[in-house]
């Protein structure tokens, strides 16, 4: 309950900065309050803490949510219009935080099915929780490189870190519920946007059905799958109708027959399901890489599983700019340069932009983007084109400046893994993967085609589809010359495949047609444009993930993997709000008009709902029928399979100071061989238990995940062989024997403790393991798990 109530109360306090901001929307920001309070909460505390003027602990989260108090009644003291403003949007508040709170408890109550912070990413994830909540200083240390500042966009850790101490929970439970928050607010922040989209597509006539598009923007956001969940369900009761799985791309669903390559089909045990749903282990991960690899994964998917990744922290944030940006479209005066008269303002958008590189840097470009376009078609309006560019830029410009000057400290330490932008020159996307992923919200979109585009809008439409062209055409042209460029045209060509030239074609001529409705209504001033500006700019998204990738670590084996995963979560965010206010005004144009292309909001309904297959067949799956215990604290199941490890993980957090570095086992596995030689027979340390008491209390370590820290510092010859050292100096202290060189390592990486637990016991020989008992002192024991500490000698005065 605290958690909540702390999230609520900084909504609360951040209200007159919501109005302040987002007046023009119906609910004046009412709705996108609780992101804007912590993000505001989250931002005072970075900054204050890197200028050592809060202090460390649950008191420095304290004093943050006061001076956002402070700040809060500052705002509605100077604002003339708050009180009306209250008056006007009180219910719209409610309503928001009623949601809200719904939103929450139902999401925690399904985390109790789940608690646990095990397996994929989440130990990460908890690591850099546990950081921003333990770091003695800041920036945060990372705790898996001892000695080095934390180099990820971690701002959403620091803001679930707030909520977790000021609400006086311990970060294993603050975990499951930042999850919850996260789900909250993302939901409470889609409806506020889309119901804004809604109200001015819809007009003074449409409003019984704008509180249907807020709705469903947020089934669209957060309840919608993929609709392999179907065959999923049908597969696992047996009826295997074979056209139906080649034509959706799925045959590895259908048994293998004999002799047949089991990566081609299902080879595991049938039947498949014991229940109405399918129980085979985590078969609604699959549906997330259905593109080959590739990742397209979608925020069901992201709250099934559990990480608390920047991705899915980042929704409520992205909601937040574009209600800004949606803001901004409605102004009626230009936006230049000169318009940041107000510091306050200009200081507070710089944040919020500012905070788009600092919680997924994926995100920065995207929706600064889409601000960008908002603020120049306000000025077409009224502006010449020329004096429009000149004031757009700007305005934008001075933005970005303070954006970036406001997360310097951030700056400073962080390193991209990004080494280039290059043309993609493997196989296309097949169609049937692509709808049966994006099919759903993108057949809502294009419902907008039929109805937003009026009868007397056709004698312009020739000219109109000209000058839309050059949307669709430069990125493709751009691909064209860079592939030429890069040497590999014609190979590219021919590797894109029959398939993937479709799959391009189908996104490109949506583009095209959006863009040309998006024009369309932009010169008639009609209330559609935003809302068709927003499905075009996530088709774009989809459609350049096609033609182009950000090189990375993961290029060499999946070149666009991670540029397909970051863009296409943008474009489904995007298409959530745009198509739900597209497909519901799509609706109501077919009962009113009861025209042909309106009707086609009717099937675009129907493959909607057959989204929902995966959340309801998917959620027993992952609860086990919700027939299992419950907790909320993720490392209960610690505490119930392995006690004295978790005796061992809460007195590391009771009795060691946040920066003490500790040792534990690298994660690589040693054995002797047959000669008696100690020998490496495993080096991978990634997605193991390696370095968990680091992750489950934020005490630092030599080195953790090794390619964890290759992705945040760059694959670079001095990064690996500094990890390779530090895996040596730890391997060292359990296989090396010699007293003397343990005692060396430890005082050399400034370690004080040495932790001798399952872990190191499963990767290390017993009989290499040194004495520590006789040359360190052991302070916790718990059966065969040790604590040990390096001695302290204090010369003594006795005469």
């Amino acid at each position: 309950m605290a958690f909540w109530a702390v999230a609520l109360l900084l909504g609360l306090l951040a209200l007159p900065l919501a109005f302040a901001l987002l007046r023009r929307l119906p609910d004046a920001g009412a709705g996108l309050a609780i992101p804007l309070g912590l993000l505001f909460a989250g931002y005072g505390y970075f900054l204050l803490r890197t200028l050592s003027v809060l202090p460390a602990g649950r008191g420095g989260d304290l004093l943050t949510v006061a001076l956002l108090a402070l700040l809060g009644a500052a705002v509605a003291g100077r604002d003339r219009r708050f009180a009306t403003t209250l008056r006007r949007v009180w219910p719209a508040a409610v309503a928001g935080a009623g949601l809200f709170t719904l939103c929450f408890f139902a999401y925690v109550a399904f985390r109790s099915y789940q608690p646990d912070i095990n397996g994929t990413e989440q130990p990460m994830d908890f690591m850099y929780l546990n950081t921003t909540v333990n770091s003695p200083d800041y920036p945060p240390a990372d705790p898996w490189l001892s000695g080095h500042r934390a180099s990820y966009y971690y701002f959403g850790y620091l803001q679930a870190g707030l909520l977790t101490s000021a609400s006086g929970v311990p970060p294993s439970t603050g975990y499951n519920l930042s999850l919850g928050y996260t789900f909250a607010a993302a939901a409470t922040a889609a409806a506020s946007v889309a119901f804004a989209l809604g109200r001015w597509l819809l007009g003074r006539h449409g409003r019984p059905w704008v509180p249907a598009v807020a709705a469903l923007a947020v089934v669209m956001l957060l309840g919608v799958g993929s609709l392999a969940a179907i065959w999923e369900l049908l597969a696992a009761h047996g009826v295997y109708t074979h056209w139906a799985y080649r034509l959706a791309g799925l045959e590895w669903l259908l048994p293998c027959s004999p002799g047949q390559a089991a990566d081609t089909c299902y080879h595991g045990v049938l039947p498949r399901t014991a229940a109405w749903y399918p129980t085979q282990f985590f078969w609604w991960f699959n549906d997330t890489r259905v593109i080959p690899r590739t990742i397209t994964e979608f925020p069901f998917f992201s709250f099934l599983l559990g990480d608390l990744h920047p991705h899915v922290m980042s929704i409520p944030l992205a909601l937040l700019s574009l209600g800004l940006s949606a803001a901004v479209w409605r102004g009626r005066s230009p936006l230049t340069l000169a318009s940041h008269r107000r510091p306050a303002t200009l200081l507070a958008l710089g944040v919020v932009f500012g905070a788009l590189a600092f919680q997924n840097a994926w995100d920065v470009l995207t929706f600064t983007g889409v601000l960008t376009a908002a603020v120049f078609v306000r000025n077409l309006r009224l502006l010449t084109p020329g004096r429009a560019v000149r004031g757009t830029l700007g305005y934008v410009a001075a933005l970005v400046l303070v954006a970036v000057v406001a997360y310097a400290p951030w700056y400073v330490d962080f390193r991209s893994q990004a080494s280039g932008f290059y043309a993609y020159v493997g196989e296309g996307t097949q169609p049937n993967p692509a709808f049966l992923t994006f099919g759903p919200l993108w057949l809502a979109a294009v419902v907008g085609l039929t109805w937003t585009v009026r009868r007397g809008d056709w004698p312009n439409l020739p000219d109109v589809l000209l000058g839309s062209l050059w949307v669709p055409l430069l990125p493709f042209l751009g691909w064209i010359l860079l592939a030429a460029v890069q040497g590999n045209l014609n190979d590219a060509a021919a590797a894109r495949g029959l398939p993937g030239w479709i799959t391009l074609a189908a996104y490109g001529v949506t583009l095209w047609l959006l863009v040309a409705a998006f024009a369309v209504n932009v010169r008639a001033r009609r209330s559609a444009a935003p809302v068709l500006g927003l499905a075009a700019v996530a088709v774009l998204l989809l459609f350049g993930a096609e033609l182009f990738y950000i090189k990375d670590v993961f290029s060499p084996s999946a070149p666009r993997l991670n540029t397909v995963f970051k863009l296409s979560y943008q474009a489904w965010i995007l298409l959530a709000l745009a198509g739900a206010a597209l497909l519901v005004g799509g609706l109501r144009a077919a009962l009113r008009q009861r025209t042909l292309p309106a009707w086609l909001a009717a099937p675009a309904a129907a493959v909607l709902a057959a989204g929902l297959v995966y959340p309801v067949a998917a959620l027993p799956n992952r609860t086990e029928g919700f027939d299992k215990d419950t907790a909320l604290d993720g490392l209960a199941f610690v505490a119930r399979y392995d006690p004295a490890e978790f005796a061992l993980i809460r007195w590391v957090e009771q009795n060691t100071p946040p920066d003490a570095v500790v040792v534990e086992a690298s994660g690589r596995v040693w054995r002797r061989d047959r000669n008696g030689a100690l020998t490496l027979v495993d080096p991978s340390v990634d997605y193991t238990d390696a370095a968990r008491v680091s992750s489950r209390t934020g005490r630092p370590t030599l080195v953790g995940w090794f390619f964890h820290e290759i992705q945040w510092r760059g694959d670079t010859t001095p990064n690996r062989a500094e990890y390779q050292h530090r895996q040596e100096l730890l391997d060292s202290v359990y296989t090396s024997g010699d007293p003397a060189a343990v005692l060396s390592v430890l005082r050399t990486a400034g370690a004080r403790y040495v932790i001798l637990g399952r872990v190191e016991r499963q990767r290390y020989p017993a009989d290499a393991l040194p004495p520590f008992d006789a040359f360190l002192d052991t302070v916790f024991t718990s059966g065969d798990l040790h604590v040990y500490a390096l001695p302290v000698y204090r010369v003594v005065r006795t005469s």
